[in-house]
């Protein structure tokens, strides 16, 4: 199992985008999914969708295509197969997990959902050169306890790291860049080691829906400490974006809130 929290080496090649290894134009997942459990002549087709919390499951689940037959191949993705995200729907809860494909087209991987609620599972794939973001919905039995979350939010602190968002202003309905600075504890920037073949990954959920964006960086220099996405948010309202990156080769998991504005 690959998760948030290890990065193997992977020998697959990125196709299908004129962009380096790693990195994407600013189309190549910006538009927002996982909202259905099918698009794009695809259906999503999970083994079972109530879990019990703190326990360790081998969730299994297949892709359907459009006469209703299992599909077997896929097209790497950002070093990757398939990418499930796993987010409570407070937003206060996420996972970033690799499932592992068998030959009958049943994808694998074992996961914890560490308190109960309803849990989103997003599956972000690409077929036949088109990417698709499925989802559905997992319980995790149990009384839950949700929490409050602030509207914005411009630094995070994890595991003995800063990361400031220095983006101010957060057009809707534009493309537009946003940065991070990731700081070692003594206040230097940090030097960043590739993940998923590029210096940080982004995922960014609307709140409400949990309408999902999945988009990788421009390339800056890893010496900067700094890591830029070219993203845009569709529509006016909250977002929180959850921040991917490896500063001296540790993998650490950031969130923010913002505020996309007026078109």
């Amino acid at each position: 199992m690959d998760n948030d929290n290890h990065d193997p080496e992977s020998t697959v090649t990125h196709h299908g985008h004129d962009a380096p290894h790693g990195y994407t134009d600013a189309g190549s997942h910006a538009h927002p999914g996982g909202l259905t459990v099918a698009a794009d002549q695809l259906q999503l087709e999970a083994s079972e969708t109530r879990l019990e919390p703190g326990k360790t499951h081998e969730w299994t689940y297949q892709i359907h295509d459009e006469n209703g037959g299992v599909v077997t191949e896929f097209e790497d993705t950002h070093d990757q197969l398939a990418h499930l995200i796993l987010v409570r729907r407070d937003l206060t809860r996420f996972q970033h997990l690799h499932p592992t494909l068998a030959d009958d087209g049943t994808w694998s991987v074992e996961l914890v959902l560490p308190d109960p609620g309803v849990y989103r599972a997003f599956v972000d794939v690409l077929v036949d050169g088109q990417p698709t973001t499925l989802g559905v919905d997992v319980l995790s039995s149990g009384p839950a306890q949700y929490v409050e979350r602030p509207q914005t939010t411009r630094e995070a602190a994890v595991q003995g790291y800063s990361v400031e968002l220095s983006s101010d202003q957060i057009p809707a309905g534009e493309t537009v860049d946003i940065e991070f600075e990731v700081h070692q504890g003594g206040g230097g920037v940090a030097h960043l080691d590739p993940y998923l073949g590029a210096l940080g990954h982004l995922v960014a959920l609307r709140d409400g829906d949990l309408a999902y964006l999945h988009v990788h960086p421009e390339e800056t220099n890893p010496e900067d400490g700094i890591v830029r996405f070219a993203v845009r948010f569709p529509t006016t309202g909250g977002y929180r974006l959850f921040l991917q990156a490896k500063p001296d080769g540790e993998l650490i998991t950031a969130s923010f809130d913002v505020q996309a504005g007026e078109r």
